[in-house]
């Protein structure tokens, strides 16, 4: 954040005469042009540029019947508040209605997420109604006697003119102090002095070198950033199975979102928060983190749902609505082994807080799935690559492959054994608690003979249904619908299937026996390859975590042992352990 402090110049700085140099004069002149250019604002409303801010205040006066400082004074705002007021207003695009309806008592003036500029270096962050004084300003001197200097009275105007510097001189001081403070709690550094923190305080804590305590590990702006590139979002629009899927369940499910309040948990580009739109929703709440939030604004104004759709930057944790309740949360959460990355928590944290008692989630379950494959493909290319690399044995590079998630395309041909589920998720009642978790696993083999098993492998199902809470749940029996999807089904709208009664089902796979997506498959290779006879099975536990070290990644780790046919049980022997990170 960029902001200004008004100190009064020393004393020996005020005089009755100066003299500037031409050379001077020149760069001034310089500095003059530049900080023209600098102060020009843009309109809290519309996409008019200003040359100043006391002229964008005047135009949305004007225009808009807006005044930010009447605004202020009303609701009590001190200069924090009128920085988050300004940064909420082009943030979400409020209307003056909008504006008018918020109360002095409104958290979002202790959202210390809006003290972040949505214009870089925004002058109307910068300017300050109430500072009257200036450099230009002709500053009275005291009249000489004949006595001279050390008999000159002092003139009650120039004791007034004084008074009024000390008093922004105090503010400016103030006003410095609660910016150190709002720095202090924001990059996370500490004094020396403060409070031991608790374990859970400093379990996301890093150890800086020299003066102060810990600074808070930071896990989400890398990934933030990470969506605000273009390619990542072509990729995943380009997957029809993702995008269709979303779609066909939004408009085949008009009864749904026919005048309900949706919100959209990382709307991205838009794409969802528009299909809900135009599948009849009231009005859509499109929440975004990331620096896309402006892109996505765009995209929505350009397709005319700006009066339909409020887009939002900020994380979900922390944002305010304009109302109490939304109908539906929509959100596009998934991740590489449907966990990574750690999104379901904050749509978990959007449902606590906003969902209306008998509220839908879409998607409405998901389901995390292993198998065991040959993976010869993935050891190719993985493990025998190294051990000759133009007549060199670089093998000391293999280690890697063995000991992170592979996102790999693995053929339908190579699974050679029966599927588990290792996670079953609600979206409606699951705990971001019940997201760190074990579980017990039995795959037999499909193969008439005997065949060499080289990794794991996981995928995940997803499921959409028109039914809220427990009744949405979706029976391990019911499989997943597997459909055709084509690869440019983007080129055109996408149609509603038949309607009927009940509301319309829609669910997709990412696994081998469906169409490729982005998401892909991980793939666990194992430095101790299984040989599975065709009356043979494999018993495991399938253990999922956040690792410590980062959040948004994985630690995983497979129990496993080859037993005879039988009922599954999970009983004793000994089992081979391997560990992995998903990153």
């Amino acid at each position: 954040m960029s902001y200004q402090v008004n100190v009064p110049p020393s004393a020996a700085s005020i005089s009755s005469s100066s003299s500037v140099s031409d050379e001077e004069d020149d760069r001034l002149s310089d500095w003059a042009s530049s900080l023209g250019e600098a102060r020009q604002t843009k309109s809290l409303f519309d996409e008019t540029v200003l040359p100043t801010p006391e002229a964008a205040l005047e135009h949305d006066a004007n225009i808009w019947d807006f005044r930010l400082n009447e605004t202020c004074q009303k609701l009590g705002l001190d200069m924090f508040g009128r920085i988050r007021l300004i940064n909420l207003i082009r943030n979400a695009g409020l209307t003056k209605d909008q504006i008018d309806a918020l109360s002095p008592t409104d958290q979002l003036f202790k959202d210390d997420n809006l003290l972040k500029p949505v214009i870089h270096d925004d002058p109307l962050l910068q300017y300050d109604p109430d500072d009257s004084w200036s450099d230009d300003e002709d500053i009275p001197q005291p009249p000489q006697s004949n006595a001279g200097p050390s008999q000159t009275q002092p003139s009650s105007t120039e004791n007034s003119r004084v008074a009024q510097l000390e008093a922004e001189l105090e503010q400016a001081r103030k006003d410095l102090a609660s910016m150190r403070t709002l720095i202090s709690k924001t990059v996370g550094v500490e004094d020396d002095e403060e409070d031991a923190q608790s374990p859970a305080e400093t379990s996301k804590q890093v150890e800086v070198k020299g003066k102060g305590k810990a600074v808070e590990r930071d896990d989400d702006t890398h990934y933030f950033h990470s969506y605000e590139e273009n390619d990542i979002h072509e990729i995943m629009l380009k997957d029809t199975v993702r995008t269709v899927s979303y779609a066909r369940f939004l408009l085949s499910n008009s009864q749904i979102f026919k005048d309900a309040i949706v919100m959209d948990v990382g709307c991205g580009t838009g794409i969802l928060s528009m299909l809900a739109a135009k599948a009849g929703a009231k009005h859509v709440y499109a929440i975004e983190a990331s620096g896309l939030a402006v892109k996505a604004r765009e995209n929505i104004r350009k397709n005319g749902f700006a009066d339909v759709i409020t887009v939002i930057q900020g994380k979900v944790e922390d944002i305010q609505l304009p109302v109490k309740h939304v109908d539906v949360i929509v959100s596009e959460w998934m991740g590489y082994m449907l966990l990574y990355e750690s999104m379901l928590d904050s749509v978990l944290v959007a449902r606590d807080r906003f969902l209306a008692p008998g509220g839908l989630m879409a998607p409405s379950q998901t389901r995390l799935v292993i198998s065991a494959i040959t993976g010869e493909r993935t050891w190719k290319e993985r493990i025998s690559f190294w051990p000759s690399v133009y007549g060199f044995d670089l093998s000391e590079m293999q280690g890697p492959a063995f000991e992170e998630g592979l996102t790999e395309v693995v053929d339908k041909e190579e699974v050679v054994t029966t599927e588990a589920v290792v996670r079953d998720i609600n979206s409606h009642t699951a705990t971001i608690k019940s997201l760190d978790f074990h579980s017990t696993f039995t795959l037999r083999s499909t193969s008439s003979s005997e065949v060499e098993i080289k990794a794991f492998l996981t995928h995940f199902d997803t499921f959409f249904s028109p039914i809220s809470g427990e009744a949405s749940h979706i029976p391990l029996e019911e499989d997943v619908e597997i459909l055709p999807f084509g690869d440019d089904e983007y080129e055109k709208p996408v149609k509603p299937l038949d309607h009927s009664d009940d509301g319309v089902k829609v669910s997709f796979t990412t696994g081998p026996r469906g169409k490729y997506t982005h998401w892909k498959q991980v793939v666990f290779l194992l430095r101790k390859p299984i040989v599975l006879k065709s009356n043979q099975q494999i018993i495991g536990r399938f253990f999922c975590k956040k690792s410590p070290t980062n959040s948004r990644e994985l630690d995983v780790e497979i129990h496993y042992r080859v037993a005879e046919g039988g009922n599954g049980d999970v009983g004793e022997g000994a089992y081979d352990v391997q560990c992995y990170k998903v990153k």
